[in-house]
């Protein structure tokens, strides 16, 4: 997939990830007690970080992500019927962190293995 279609690709999804934390009253189900929307949110920036990783370098990488959650999250202030949680943060986060570990763990498996 060439550079482009990549920088497209994350415009997209960034786009996305505002339109549904901006979308007025939408609400996630519960499960018993299990606050869905966490799940959510992580699976959000997992998929931004797929996006995102191959594109910039490592402190970019952190920079875009954790920006986007931080905003996702403050434009929820502003718009009737949501609310601003740390939690939905952290869990982008946790999003990022994962897919960021399991690149880096991966190059360094390759390299492992490219030196035997």
């Amino acid at each position: 997939m060439n550079q482009r279609v990549r920088v497209i690709l994350l415009i997209v999804w960034i786009v996305t990830i505002f339109v549904l934390t901006g979308y007025p009253g939408l609400k996630a189900p519960r499960f018993t007690d299990f606050p869905i929307d966490k799940a959510y949110h992580f699976i959000a920036f997992v998929l931004l970080g797929i996006f995102e990783i191959r594109l910039v370098k490592n402190s970019m990488y952190f920079l875009i992500g954790c920006n986007v959650a931080i905003l996702a999250e403050l434009q929820q202030l502003l718009i009737p019927g949501r609310d601003f949680e740390y939690l939905d943060i952290v869990a982008g986060m946790c999003g990022l962190c994962v897919v960021f570990a399991a690149y880096k763990g991966r190059k360094m498996v390759r390299h492992d293995v490219s030196k035997t």
